[in-house]
């Protein structure tokens, strides 16, 4: 995967793992999509930040391991593993894939897959 779109996507994830909203949400342009495995794409920085803040009260700690990108400067694949961490201190081991699309160091498309029946 190109360096770029590799660098952005490892700096989401510090950002995803702190769990920090606004932060998180300084990945994605004004108007960027984010695709869940179940089909609903959420438009805009506000319907991404409620995922966003419902993940993190679901799950405060959160660590993920980036295993293999592939891609170019503008479009990628990235293969993660994650290890959710529930309020009761239970572990959730969860992976998946992302399919990100950039532009000007912004995410403006976003698409998970990884297996809702986990949770």
């Amino acid at each position: 995967m190109n360096n770029k779109l590799t660098k952005l996507a490892r700096e989401y994830w510090t950002a995803e793992e702190s769990r920090d909203i606004k932060a998180i949400l300084s990945f994605f342009s004004e108007d960027a999509r984010w695709t869940g495995p179940d089909g609903v794409t959420l438009v805009g920085h506000d319907q991404i930040r409620t995922f966003y803040e419902n993940s993190a009260a679901a799950y405060p700690g959160l660590s993920v391991e980036v295993m293999r990108s592939y891609g170019d400067k503008h479009e990628g694949t990235v293969e993660w593993c994650a290890k959710l961490t529930a309020p009761d201190g239970r572990i959730l081991d969860l992976s998946g894939v992302n399919i990100m699309k950039r532009k000007k160091n912004k995410f403006t498309h976003l698409t998970a897959y990884f297996n809702l029946g986990a949770f």
